[in-house]
């Protein structure tokens, strides 16, 4: 999926659509009702899944001392003060953002801010134009931009490519939307995504039939040969993941469960994804034909091929 594809198919895009027809009503708005209209922009901007985005990707911002830096550039003529927008793409955007919430709180006087730094002369629909078209349009658009920017490690993106199918058709769905959702730049799409990688995980401990514990249990030899010290450490993991899976909000939401910050979610998905992948690459190099029957009391299949080794 391109980046483009990736953005067309995001969480985000009905608050695109939201921010452009919050746009598109700013600029047919009248005068006296642009800061009124500016206000729903900052509404969209405050709402999920846009908000938890912007606030992992934009810096703070100090919009105050921006803005007496500007007022400092004024000459004797109407609209000779300078916007000197900051250069990185994100910490312009926080800036704008911030620009628009004084406005639409009235904690800047919109008609003064674009008197002061275009050329409108006189009229008051020209006022709102200007804004819109040099303020809200490259808004906009670098929001979007900012939204095609979530970077997935080079090694995951190519392992995500070639996680073999299990021919299960539920567990291999589970884990595509895992990570088409784990791609995605909202990281309220995240939260769905290590989501359905623990569902996939609990439904690949079962896929041999039969006692799930036991089928946990062939799962892990078809990775590491019993008894060696690799099996004994993948055991451990997926004994761990587990348990990370029952206490953490991933499929659980109790009270008494432990909420995940984006940084977290993103850790346990890459801890979750590389031993699934591991446990899915080792079941299709098995030559065997026999069930998968992992720990007895916890997953499922397969048989090692390769000698143990000491570690």
């Amino acid at each position: 999926m391109t980046q483009t594809e990736l953005a067309a198919s995001s969480a985000l895009t009905f608050a695109f659509q939201d921010m452009e027809d919050a746009k598109a009503d700013f600029q047919q708005a009248e005068f006296k009702e642009a800061a009124h209209v500016l206000n729903r922009l900052v509404d969209v901007f405050d709402r999920e899944p846009l908000a938890s985005f912007l606030s992992e990707v934009l810096p703070t911002v100090d919009l105050d001392s921006w803005l007496q830096r500007a007022e400092a550039t004024a000459g004797s003529h109407v609209g000779s003060a300078h916007l000197n927008w900051p250069h990185d793409r994100a910490e312009r955007v926080s800036m704008q953002i911030a620009l628009c919430r004084y406005i639409a709180a009235k904690k800047v006087d919109f008609l003064n801010f674009v008197h002061n730094h275009f050329h409108v002369g006189s009229s008051l629909s020209a006022h709102v134009f200007v804004f819109q078209s040099k303020i809200l349009t490259p808004l906009l658009r670098d929001i979007r931009r900012l939204s095609e920017l979530r970077q997935v490690p080079s090694i995951l993106t190519q392992a995500i490519g070639r996680i073999p199918q299990s021919g299960d058709a539920t567990l291999d769905n589970l884990l595509q939307l895992a990570c088409e959702r784990f791609r995605d730049p909202a990281p309220s799409a995240r939260n769905d995504a290590i989501e359905k990688l623990w569902d996939g995980w609990e439904r690949l401990k079962t896929l041999a039939g039969g006692n799930k514990a036991e089928s946990a249990q062939a799962m892990l030899d078809a990775v590491a040969l019993p008894g060696s010290r690799f099996r004994e450490l993948v055991e451990t993991e997926a004994r761990a993941l587990t348990k990370i899976g029952n206490e953490f909000h991933i499929r659980h939401f109790e009270t008494d469960k432990t909420p995940l910050l984006p940084a977290e979610v993103d850790y346990l998905f890459h801890r979750l994804f590389a031993l699934v992948n591991l446990i899915l690459n080792a079941r299709t190099r098995s030559e065997s034909d026999e069930s998968f029957s992992m720990p007895a009391d916890f997953m499922q299949t397969g048989r090692a091929d390769t000698p143990p080794q000491k570690r």
